[in-house]
């Protein structure tokens, strides 16, 4: 099976739309908690591996699952949310993959875990301002992850996250959609002027 061109100029649109909002958003999200909470906030000690290559590697993952739904699935409308879906079953395969049973139930990981550095790479800005407000504790010294409330840890780096991905991924889609429409109704309606314009010119011959 092979993606056709329309579908390769449409998907591409949607992309770049995506990767666009995504920018927008967590820009949005970092300014939002600076203003939130100028005491606290503390700048990016790089900019390069804490804004940039987070969003290009969810840019790049996302136009593959992309891509790979447009050539694999009938179901077009299936195929936009693979991203979305297959974060669905990273998130809950990390999260249950470091859920620990004694002595109680709870979440157990490192920030060095593969996992974690995963959920942290697909993690969001917007989302974070969450966290002056519901902020996740527990144990992080010496490199361990513990949160101390698994449901606050689960809403914050996994529900949410979906949520957001979910619903970015549905916009871009609505916004590509009207911008082929305005095209198409552009184009009609400049063949309409010049269809006018020629019977106009030959009524007057």
């Amino acid at each position: 099976m092979k993606i056709s061109k329309a579908e390769a100029k449409y998907s591409g649109q949607i992309i770049l739309i995506w990767t666009f909002i995504n920018l927008i958003f967590n820009a949005f999200g970092l300014l939002i908690t600076k203003l939130l909470d100028k005491a606290g906030y503390s700048p990016m000690e790089s900019i390069v591996n804490e804004f940039i290559k987070p969003l290009s590697i969810q840019t790049l993952l996302f136009g593959l699952c992309l891509t790979l739904g447009f050539i694999f699935l009938k179901n077009k409308k299936i195929a936009f949310y693979t991203f979305a879906i297959f974060q669905v079953v990273v998130f809950h395969l990390i999260f249950f993959l470091n859920l620990k049973i004694h002595p109680a139930i709870h979440f157990e990981s490192t920030f060095s875990n593969i996992g974690m550095v995963y959920l942290s790479y697909s993690g969001q800005y917007l989302i974070d301002i969450l966290y002056l407000y519901f902020p996740v504790n527990g144990n992080f010294e010496n490199g361990a992850f513990m949160p101390g409330n698994i449901g606050t840890f689960y809403l914050h780096w996994i529900l949410l996250n979906l949520v957001y991905y979910f619903v970015i991924t549905w916009i871009s889609i609505k916004i590509v959609n009207l911008t082929i429409q305005h095209k198409a109704a552009l184009k009609l309606s400049r063949k309409l002027r010049i269809r006018t314009r020629q019977n106009s010119d030959t009524e007057t011959l």
